[in-house]
This record gives structure tokens, C-alpha cells and sequence, in this order.
């Protein structure tokens, strides 16, 4: 039977609105590589829903960065950090498994399985926090599993769909997972069919009406808010227990369990006017980017994850260096490119900070006289 993939993924009712926009804007990897532009963005007209079109051309594309992928290849393999507004770095997965310890009563012990695990830096923190439990990952490759294996409460690797995996858990984590699935509800229905009848549900993805950035990683297939993640996994017979969208910047976080009422359908209004926004904004960015590098003499762009490598994709010629915070990253390079450090950055020359206008505000603050000077993106107008 053919796939309409017209239908939105996540009410299965209504019809997808292309946003020609978004056509025009380059694009980047989820492990921050540039990508070139040619995306089909779209909204439900039911429900808002924000979703790219799963045609041909995007598993097309979606194979080929996958062929390709390295997860935090500028870090040696270490996970991402988040800077708190001091600029202080903590890495991205403490809070969370501080969240699930404390939400879970993990503190006995149990089965857990994380469902794109990648390279492991979650079940890593998982196995120190929870050393009792005995752990398990979900991959589409073994490349991970001689890394996993070092774990001392590790057990097994599946690379099988989830729904052939025979085991059943107390807990199964969905991190920066559930965006890249192209059936998200069925994706969801195989994760009720793994848990025990008390297990819980997380997921940690980003959140659509906080993170324009998100729009352009080309293998993130949904781009969910809130209200649409809850109701998607309502559909699939979870009950939402805890919802959060402050745990981690930009980002939502979910626990559920199995069992409960379909929610009310979202209304469409909110999602589409910030995708609109979001997409009026990137534009805008990207051509102050162009002309403050035009004018510069010596150009860098400040950081080097997945704003800062899709602003690269577009100005690459330009581009004389990288300023980073993270000091993982710091002495390395990206196709000849050095990652420096702010102390680093020259004198006279420009660094742009593409981030949210408050938080570039806060990094330009923080490394003022230091030489370089930092130049800030247009101002976000939200919807009104």
C-alpha cells in the first residue's frame, strides 16, 4: 500500500502545507555537518504539526548522512555540553539521568533500554547513576557495542526493530531519538509493547516553539511541541506524568506510562505562526551574517554545533575560523578550519554568534574585551 506522505505523522487526520520558505535556507546534520539546502518543510492544517515531507528525496538524503555519521566527531566522541548563562559547561545527559533517578524510583533495580543509544554517552551516566540496573541499547549499527560492552551492568546491543526485541523493561529512554523516526506513533506503539506493565516511558527531544535551529537539521523528521508530543503519545495509549520544557534549554522533556485516554487534538494556530517566525528569523540571520561578513576583515563564526556549522554550510569562503567554549573542541578543526577559544579569537577581527538574541547577548557580554568583537543576529520578533 502507498504512503501518503501528505498525512501528518502526528494526527493522522490532517493534510500537510508545504512552506515554500523554508526551501531557500541551507541546512546541517544532527552531528553538525553543513548540509545543502533543498528541504520540504511542512505544517498540518489540523492539527500544526511541524514536519519535513518523508519523500523519497528525504530518505534518500537521511541514508547518506547516516553512511557518514559521527556523533560529536569534534570532541573525540564526547557528548555535547550545555552552558548555563555564566557560560559554565555540564554535559547534556546529567540532568537527565538526575530526572529519571528521581522520577523512577530507579533507586531498586530493573531493566532499561535506550532506544537509539548512538554512541552510549546516556547509558554511560545510566551505568554510574544506576549500577544496579542491568542496561541495554537500540541501534542500527554495532558500532557502539565494544564501547558499550566496557560497561560493567551492560547486557546487550539490539540492531533489530524494536518491536523483534524479546525482552521487557521498566524503564525505556528515547533521547534525541523519537525526531529522526519516520512513523513516530508506531515508533511509540513498539516502545508500549516493551515496556512491563508498570514501566515508564522518557523522552527528551527539542522543543519546536523554542528552538528555530531545529527546523534545519535535515534528519530530524518531527519537530515537536508540547502539546503535540503528549498528544502523539496519547495515541499511542501512554499517560503523561510529567511534562517539562525547562529541564534542559530548548528542549522537552516527557515521562509517561502505559495506559490512558486519547487527548484532545491540538489546535493549529500556535505551531504554525512560530514555524513562520522561526523561518522569518533564519532569513533574517542568515543575511545580516552575509553582510557583516562581507564587511569584515577577519571573519569567525562562535560555536561549532548545529547553528554555528549550518551558518558555516552558508558562508564557508568567509570563514577564517571558529570560537567554542567547549574546551573538548578547542585545537581542533573542521575541513581546515581552527576551533579556537575566545582568549584565542585575533584582535580586530568579527565573531557571529548565531543563537537567540538574548543568548548571543550574554556571550558577546562575557568575552567582551577580549579583542575580537562580536557581532549579534537581528532581533526574534514572536508571533503575534
Amino acid at each position: 500500500m502507498a504512503i501518503d506522505i501528505f498525512k501528518c505523522k502526528v494526527c493522522g487526520q490532517g493534510r500537510l502545507e508545504t512552506i515554500a520558505s523554508y526551501a531557500e535556507l541551507p541546512r546541517v546534520t544532527s552531528d553538525c555537518k553543513p548540509w545543502p539546502a533543498g528541504g520540504a518543510m511542512s505544517c498540518c492544517e489540523a492539527c500544526g504539526a511541524v514536519q519535513k515531507l518523508s519523500d523519497e528525496t528525504w530518505f534518500d538524503e537521511i541514508e547518506r548522512i547516516y553512511k557518514a555519521y559521527q556523533i560529536y566527531q569534534l570532541s573525540a566522541g564526547s557528548e555535547q555540553v550545555i552552558f548555563s548563562e555564566a557560560g559554565v559547561a555540564q554535559p547534556r545527559s546529567g540532568a537527565l539521568v538526575d530526572f529519571i533517578r528521581r522520577n523512577t524510583g530507579s533507586d531498586s533495580t530493573g531493566k532499561l533500554i535506550d532506544i537509539g543509544c548512538g554512541n552510549g554517552s546516556a547509558l554511560k551516566n545510566l551505568s554510574a547513576a544506576m549500577p544496579r540496573w542491568s542496561l541495554y541499547g537500540s541501534e542500527l549499527s554495532d558500532s557502539a557495542e565494544k564501547a558499550l560492552r566496557q560497561l560493567p551492568n551492560f547486557v546487550q546491543l539490539y540492531t533489530t526493530p524494536a518491536r523483534d526485541i524479546p525482552e521487557r523493561f521498566d524503564i525505556l529512554t528515547m533521547i534525541h531519538a523519537l525526531e529522526h523516526m519516520p512513523d513516530p506513533l508506531a515508533s511509540l506503539h513498539d516502545a508500549a509493547c516493551l515496556l512491563n506493565d508498570d514501566g515508564r516511558l522518557f523522552v527528551e527531544i527539542p522543543n519546536v516553539l523554542t528552538s528555530p535551529f531545529d527546523l534545519l537539521i535535515a534528519d530530524h523528521l518531527l519537530h515537536f511541541s508540547p502539546a503535540h508530543l503528549s498528544y502523539l503519545a496519547s495515541r499511542a495509549g501512554f499517560s503523561v506524568s510529567i511534562l517539562r520544557d525547562d529541564l534542559l534549554p530548548k528542549e522537552i522533556t516527557m515521562l509517561a506510562m502505559r495506559g490512558g485516554a486519547e487527548l484532545e487534538r491540538p489546535a493549529p494556530a500556535r505551531t504554525r505562526a512560530v514555524l513562520e517566525a522561526n523561518l522569518a528569523w533564519l532569513i533574517a540571520l542568515l543575511a545580516e551574517a552575509r553582510k557583516v561578513a562581507a564587511a569584515a576583515g577577519t571573519f569567525g563564526i562562535f560555536g561549532t554545533s548545529i547553528s554555528g556549522m549550518w551558518l558555516y554550510g552558508a558562508l564557508r569562503d568567509r570563514v577564517s575560523f571558529f570560537v567554542d567554549e567547549d574546551a573538548s573542541r578547542v585545537g581542533n578543526a573542521f575541513e581546515g578550519v581552527p576551533i579556537l577559544s575566545p582568549a584565542q579569537a585575533p584582535a580586530g577581527s568579527t565573531v557571529f554568534v548565531p543563537l537567540h538574541p538574548d543568548v548571543a547577548r550574554r556571550v558577546a557580554g562575557r568575552h567582551a574585551g577580549t579583542g575580537a568583537v562580536y557581532a549579534e543576529p537581528p532581533a526574534y520578533r514572536p508571533p503575534t
